[in-house]
């Protein structure tokens, strides 16, 4: 197996299946594949950038978080339903589908007058970014043969790269020019383009079946029920609502993970949340390290403009070089022996928690430079142990299982991302931040945010070290 393994890395990686994919039979699908994802992919970088100027216009800053929030669920849902959609309408009309919602979503965006309208929006945008990524890599499976598969996958993580390195400069200079609504309509092209050369290369290849399965969405509505919940408590004052709303958010959890036991096609692997096994260590690890992604995507663009007057572009990049950090630390991470993977894995939470105590020690005070090596530290962590879990998880499903296992990777990162951004919302604002935006309130929040989300790496630390101890974790079906 090890054998065959190497032979198919060889192969992926030749550089004659690079200029393949530049050849007349896949030019105008990769590019379609990269501008699909390049469109959600930029849209999460410049609405970082320009949400502290949009708030400045329009305030809502006792909501920030929910534009990250309503994206998240949204997301969700757009990438589990897309599989329908594709089964029953073809993959044309996927995409196109998927690309209006996205930029009506946008549309909403640069035209809101308050910042619950924005919330909505994002919503929408979530909803259609959601379905392009999932139609995206649907249509690499769909259009491209298996040899190139490798490559395309690569490249759709250039794709985000790329995102990251325009993205806060775009962001930046329209949000220094007083036109942050220009920014969520400046994406637009990019997906109408797309969209177009979708629906002209895709005539021969569309496949679709009125009588697919569906896909469990009153379980996955369960989940997006209670990531809203918890959203909610950080805009409720009264403890007795409060309450209400986090036993609204464990029942939906609860009921959810009953009816998926029962369902007799399953949203999650067997062994998921088990930590008895090594799918269930590789799930909860994915859940905390994604987690652990959204205090600095959210909040860190708002605090260094508040605290440190930074110019919008400035903040982006900061921002952005969290995503850049962990780009790099997973290719350097693919070089590391196999003899020493466990390794990296513990690593990553450790490096990872040291920069949630970086971000505690200067969001406030600063220097600028710190905070941005504290988020290369968070990003780096990441990266770090990123693609061995994954490369854990899909080792470890169980018989018949094993697709599954695959897809619930990105629905998980999806899930932890969303929860993430809620919880993140409930700390700043319980630290002060819903009062306004003020210096005081700002490096309050700041400190008790990143202060408290160094627990969450730190439980990913523990989970990894136990791991590493070496003791077999598989489930029963799949030893050998």
């Amino acid at each position: 197996m090890t054998g065959q393994r190497e032979r198919a890395y060889a192969s992926a990686v030749h550089p004659s299946a690079w200029a393949a994919l530049l050849e007349r039979p896949h030019r105008l699908s990769t590019v379609v594949v990269v501008l699909g994802i390049l469109a959600p992919a930029f849209s999460t970088f410049i609405t970082a950038t320009v949400l502290p100027s949009a708030i400045g216009e329009i305030g809502g800053v006792a909501i920030y978080a929910w534009a990250s929030t309503a994206y998240a669920v949204g997301s969700i849902l757009g990438s589990a339903g897309s599989s329908v959609v594709v089964r029953r309408s073809g993959m044309r009309r996927a995409f196109l589908l998927a690309a209006a919602a996205f930029v009506m979503g946008a549309g909403v965006c640069g035209a809101a007058p308050a910042m619950p309208v924005l919330v909505a929006g994002r919503g929408l945008q979530g909803l259609g970014g959601g379905m392009l990524i999932a139609a995206a890599h649907t249509m690499v499976r769909e259009v491209f043969p298996e040899v190139l598969w490798s490559h395309m996958l690569a490249t759709i993580s250039l794709a985000w790269g790329i995102a990251a390195l325009g993205g806060p400069a775009l962001g930046g200079v329209l949000a220094g020019l007083g036109l942050w609504r220009m920014a969520f309509w400046a994406i637009t092209p990019i997906t109408v383009v797309a969209a177009a050369l979708t629906w002209r290369i895709l005539r021969t290849v569309v496949r679709h079946d009125a009588h697919a399965t569906k896909v469990p969405l009153g379980r996955l509505a369960l989940i997006c029920a209670s990531v809203l919940s918890i959203g909610a408590i950080a805009n409720t004052q009264a403890t007795a609502a409060r309450l209400a709303l986090l036993a609204a958010a464990v029942s939906a959890i609860a009921l959810m993970l009953r009816l998926d036991g029962a369902a007799p096609s399953r949203l999650f692997p067997s062994g998921m949340l088990s930590l008895r096994n090594r799918i269930g260590t590789g799930f909860w690890m994915i859940f905390l390290l994604g987690m652990s992604t959204t205090p600095g995507g959210i909040y860190v663009p708002l605090f260094v403009q508040v605290l440190h007057g930074i110019s919008p572009a400035a903040a982006g990049y900061l921002y952005a070089s969290q995503s850049l950090s962990w780009t790099a630390a997973t290719l350097l991470s693919a070089r590391v022996p196999t003899a020493r993977v466990h390794r990296a894995i513990a690593l990553g939470p450790l490096l990872t928690a040291s920069g949630f105590v970086g971000l505690f020690l200067t969001i406030g005070s600063g220097p600028v430079p710190m905070i941005a090596a504290s988020l290369v530290l968070v990003g780096g962590g990441i990266g770090t142990s990123w693609s061995h879990i994954g490369a854990l998880i899909l080792s470890s499903g169980r018989a018949g299982e094993g697709a599954l296992t695959a897809s619930m990777i990105p629905s998980t990162q999806l899930f932890a991302v969303a929860l993430g951004s809620a919880l993140s919302g409930v700390v700043a604002n319980a630290a002060g931040l819903a009062g306004g935006a003020s210096r005081p309130a700002t490096a309050l929040a700041g400190a008790w945010l990143y202060g408290s989300f160094v627990v969450i790496p730190l439980a990913a630390l523990v989970i990894a070290t136990a791991l590493a101890a070496g003791r077999d974790r598989r489930p029963a079906a799949t030893r050998s």
